[in-house]
Formats: C-alpha cells, sequence, structure tokens
C-alpha cells in the first residue's frame, strides 16, 4: 500500500513538472481541406508546411504507384496564426518528389527535411523493396532558393531516416529511423552536427524515451523540452504528443502525456512551440476536423 502511494506522488510529481496552462486554446485553422496540411515550422518571419502538390485545379498529384506527393510550402507569419498566402518553397533541384517535415538553422540558411531515396531498399516490416525516406540537408542562396542538396551521411537505403529536428543551439538533430536495434517500428534518435557539413556518430535516445510501439516528429523547444509524438499504451488516443526534458537529472523521469486539448482521441503530432513558449502549432486528424491531417494552432501553453 505505501508503495503504491509513493507511486503515485511520485507520477503527480512528474506531472507537474510538465503542466500546461488550463486556458490553452486550439484554433482549426482556415487553410484546412480535405487534403493533407502537417508539420509547420516558424523560422524568421515566414512559416513552412507540408502540402500535396497539386494541379492547377487544386487535385492532389499521386506518383506512379498512386502514392501521394508532397512538397514544402511557405507563407508569411501572422499574428492570429493562420496561413495565408501559400505558395512552394524556391529550389533549384528540378521534377516532382516529396519533401516534408523540415526543421531549419536559426539563420534560415540551412534546411534538413524528408524525402525518398531514389533507389529501391529494403522494408524490414513489409519484406519487400521500397523506395524508404531519407533525411536531406539543403543550402538557402539568395537569388537562387534552396540549393545544393545533401543526403545525410547516415542514411543507409535499406532503412528509414525521417522528421529532423534541430536543437536550439543547431549542435544536435534529432530524427526517427528503423535501423537494425530499434525497439519500436520507428525510435527516436540524434546525431551531432558541426557547421551543417559534418556529423557524429548516430545514437539512439535510448529506452525511457522510446517505446515498443512507434515514435515519430520529434521537436526540441527553446528550454530544451523534447516534444515528439507516439502511439504507445495509455494514450488518449492513436497518436498522443508527450514531452521529455532534456536537461533534467531526475533518473526516473519518463515522457508525459499532454493534456487536452493539445491531446484528442484522434492522431495528434507534430508539435511545434515557438520561441515565446505560448503558442505553436499541431497536426491532428481528431474529430471535426476537414478530412486528412489538419493544422491547429494554439496559444497561452
Amino acid at each position: 500500500m505505501i508503495k503504491t502511494i509513493f507511486t503515485l506522488i511520485l507520477l503527480v510529481v512528474i506531472s507537474l513538472g510538465f503542466s500546461q496552462s488550463e486556458g490553452v486554446q486550439v484554433k482549426n485553422l482556415e487553410i484546412n481541406t480535405k487534403l493533407d496540411h502537417f508539420a509547420a515550422r516558424v523560422c524568421g518571419d515566414k512559416i513552412y508546411f507540408g502540402y500535396h502538390l497539386t494541379t492547377k485545379r487544386g487535385r492532389a498529384i499521386k506518383d506512379k504507384y498512386d502514392g501521394n506527393i508532397y512538397g514544402i510550402y511557405e507563407a508569411p507569419v501572422s499574428k492570429d496564426g493562420e496561413i495565408r498566402d501559400i505558395k512552394p518553397i524556391v529550389k533549384t533541384e528540378l521534377g516532382q518528389f516529396n519533401m516534408s517535415a523540415a526543421t531549419f538553422s536559426k539563420d534560415g540558411k540551412y534546411m534538413y527535411f524528408t524525402t525518398n531515396h531514389q533507389g529501391k531498399g529494403t522494408n524490414k516490416i513489409k519484406g519487400i523493396e521500397t523506395f524508404n525516406l531519407q533525411i536531406q540537408r539543403a543550402e538557402y542562396e539568395e537569388g537562387k532558393g534552396w540549393t545544393n542538396f545533401v543526403t545525410l551521411p547516415f542514411c543507409d537505403p535499406d532503412y528509414n531516416f525521417a522528421h529532423p529536428a534541430l536543437s536550439p543551439d543547431g549542435a544536435t538533430l534529432y530524427f526517427i529511423g528503423d535501423v537494425k536495434g530499434t525497439k519500436g517500428k520507428s525510435d527516436l534518435y540524434k546525431v551531432s552536427v558541426s557547421n551543417h557539413k559534418t556529423y557524429g556518430e548516430v545514437t539512439s535516445l535510448g529506452e525511457k524515451i522510446n517505446s515498443s510501439r512507434t515514435e515519430i516528429f520529434p521537436f526540441v523547444s527553446m528550454d530544451n523540452k523534447l516534444y515528439f509524438s507516439s502511439s504507445r499504451r495509455a494514450g488518449k488516443g492513436g497518436l498522443d504528443i508527450y514531452v521529455y526534458d532534456l536537461e533534467s537529472t531526475d533518473e526516473d523521469q519518463v515522457p508525459v502525456s499532454l493534456d487536452e486539448p493539445i491531446n484528442s482521441r484522434g492522431d495528434d503530432f507534430s508539435f511545434f512551440l515557438n520561441d515565446d513558449l505560448t503558442t505553436g502549432y499541431i497536426s491532428s486528424r481528431r474529430y471535426k476536423g476537414e478530412g486528412g491531417d489538419d493544422l491547429y494552432y494554439f496559444e497561452k501553453f
């Protein structure tokens, strides 16, 4: 009995360490349609997000395997959180290929994003050959746009690497992967970054953070807290958003699920918190959404 009470007290203390405001407000954005809008990230005076490549009539373009093709779009940051006057990013790489789930250096000069390998690799889950996901880095040059596309050296085509997220100081890149030794369907990893040119050894975030299920879309806030989505047991919905304090010395710390209305009974993912630590964006497939992946703006966090 005493042990049970102590455990409950410990859980309450941990939860209080990540309490969010009771007055947090979440708004379904006007940009949402039946098509997917996801992974919003603010850099400087622009907001970037993932969205379908579309025809002039607004229909989603498919690849030869009937899969969606996503691109990265940009728009000016607005005071009310709405995303207006969108346009595809300017890039020197020609052709239609997947680009989504990006992260940016603080000066806006470097972008890391998720795309597909050009050649087929092995899908370890299905046992077939697929165009697995990889992470590329691009550099912004005035007058050219995004150029100098480079695949990160650790991206083995036989595995998936996706959803990059730079730490606030730009010295660490977090991402997901399903490499050999992964605990779940995809785990969280990190690698050191030097001048956005060289990279250290890939390291798992370990069993305290990774579960036997799926971890996706990491993000590190200005106060060095790691946010990510997981389908682990005891969640509120399919995918829930969790937080873990990277600066904590508490050996008993565990990831904590965020409260409603950030999390819902649907899939909630791709959390982003502005530098003010009170406003940001999430992606969700919640009840009363527009159909696919929708973008939501929150404030008073």
